[in-house]
């Protein structure tokens, strides 16, 4: 899975989280405009809640994989530099006091 469609998914499933936070608003106004007025209070809270919730879990998972997608990256290049066979010539030994 490429760093980009990390952060695609990313996008995708907080666009879906907003989809389901306007449903979540759409059933508290419509719970408000029946009368239930406490009850389109905790329709609101619990299910705003549960989507931020939801929603910087994903984030945060999100980021995770794509910090560990660069990490294994730079450790394959360090890898791969620390295998090439290619070696330094050493400096001449320095004399003292010549």
């Amino acid at each position: 899975m490429t760093l980009g469609a990390v952060k695609l998914a990313t996008v995708i499933l907080g666009l879906a989280l907003l989809m389901a936070a306007l449903f979540v608003l759409l059933g508290a106004l419509l719970a408000l405009f029946n009368g239930h007025v406490i009850m389109a209070l905790t329709r609101l809270a619990f299910g705003f809640a549960l989507i931020i919730f939801l929603f910087v879990t994903v984030r945060l998972l999100g980021e995770i994989l794509a910090a560990l997608h660069r990490l294994n990256d730079r450790l394959a290049i360090l890898g791969d530099d620390i295998r090439t066979t290619s070696r330094v010539a050493s400096a001449p030994p320095e004399t003292d006091g010549e």
